[in-house]
């Protein structure tokens, strides 16, 4: 597994799913039905203190795992996506190759 953790930009569905994605320069293709999950974010490590009524977001993280093809050299690999969801931010965390 590699870690990058960089921003990519991310296309969805009516529903929220990613379906494609650029990330330096190149664009992919999702694969597959994606899987999402949410994780527990370290908040105490980001900030002093968790202001009252600032939502979810500043507990969980929002993931996705796909399988997504590069779209110049057709090779399709597993990724991993993290989105924050209260700035609409999307990062490319993980590539399994």
């Amino acid at each position: 597994m590699i870690r990058v953790d960089e921003k990519v930009a991310v296309a969805v569905n009516g529903t929220g799913e990613p379906i494609g994605f650029k990330w330096r320069n190149a664009n992919f293709l999702v694969a597959n039905k994606p899987t999402r999950w949410f994780v527990r974010r370290e908040w105490w490590k980001e900030a002093s203190r968790a202001e009252r009524g600032i939502g979810s977001d500043i507990i969980e993280i929002e993931m996705w795992r796909l399988l997504a093809s590069d779209l110049h050299q057709k090779t399709c690999q597993q990724y991993e996506l993290i989105h924050s969801v209260d700035r609409d931010d999307w990062r490319l965390l993980l590539i399994y190759p």
